[in-house]
């Protein structure tokens, strides 16, 4: 058991909803407080700290360092070049904080090679995002009748034109959209296979999962998404877009998205690899993380 007192740069939504960077905070938290490790709101009382991407005053950090803060840089991003105005800052920001980091994690093979070369770093890992699988689980009791999406965000890296074609090409499947779909400029509402729930809580999104066959998730340059994560140890098989880091995190439990229709007649198969998928756990995550020296 660790003795060291940890700070972790973001404070979560005690809801748990939010991004993968809140998903992340939240998780950890719960761990620290059921293993009963100290953790503290204060960098400089931390003796390691997990400053997530962009979020951390490089004043406080210069100072953590001079004491002796053992200090991880957790990233999870998609650098390109030519970048809007507000992204650049982002992740100028991002080479600053990461110039005092003791070792980079990355969170996928994906970010590692599109974020590396941007920065000075000399030590890197990869740890994965993971899930409670106390929440995301297979209840091997739920009907599973319907084609999946979840989504918070409407942006044009979701896909979300791929979503509709698939949902007017297979018009006798059952789509189950969860998130901000209304937010679209596509209005799904008008298909008479679709089913919208609009946000919901993290209990409600796990109830979401076991509803599903397959979760169609056709989002692009995703450097390690959570609802593939949550879907996989909910024991439903994903349909990726191979471009990021989603294969990663799906490896074999799904297919990508050219291949839709054999997932959409092979499911069960996949479901039973989803199974065995203990490497996803966050308290794996988490270990992995605190035994970072």
């Amino acid at each position: 058991m660790t003795t060291d007192r940890i700070y972790i740069s973001r404070k979560p939504d005690l809801t748990g909803r939010g991004g993968g960077a809140n998903t992340f905070s939240y998780n950890l938290h719960q761990y620290l407080r059921r293993e009963s490790i100290f953790f503290t709101p204060y960098l400089l009382l931390a003796d390691k700290a997990i400053v997530i991407a962009f979020q951390a005053s490089l004043w406080e950090l210069w100072l953590a360092k001079k004491k002796g803060c053992f200090i991880i840089h957790r990233l999870d991003e998609h650098f390109v070049e030519n970048e809007e105005e507000g992204r650049r800052r982002r992740h100028e920001k991002i080479k600053r904080i990461n110039a005092f980091a003791d070792v980079t994690v990355f969170q996928s093979e994906f970010v590692k090679n599109n974020v590396l070369p941007y920065l000075k770093t000399k030590r890197w890992c990869i740890i994965r995002n993971g899930g409670d699988p106390k929440v995301f689980y297979d209840d091997q009791k739920s009907e599973r009748e319907y084609v999946g999406h979840v989504t918070n965000s409407v942006a044009d890296k979701k896909r979300l034109d791929l979503l509709e074609r698939a949902i007017l090409k297979f018009p006798h499947e059952k789509f189950l959209l969860v998130g901000s779909h209304k937010d679209s400029s596509i209005h799904f509402e008008k298909y008479p296979n679709v089913t919208l729930t609009g946000r919901v809580d993290r209990e409600a999104i796990a109830s979401c999962y076991r509803k599903m066959k397959c979760l169609y998730f056709p989002s692009e340059n995703d450097p390690c998404p959570n609802t593939a994560v949550e879907a996989v140890l909910s024991s439903v098989p994903v349909c990726y877009n191979p471009a990021g880091g989603t294969v990663e995190v799906v490896k074999n439990c799904g297919l990508p998205l050219e291949q839709f229709e054999t997932l959409l007649r092979e499911w069960p198969v996949y479901r039973q690899k989803c199974l065995s998928r203990s490497d996803l756990y966050f308290e794996s995550v988490a270990e992995q993380y605190l035994s970072l020296r």
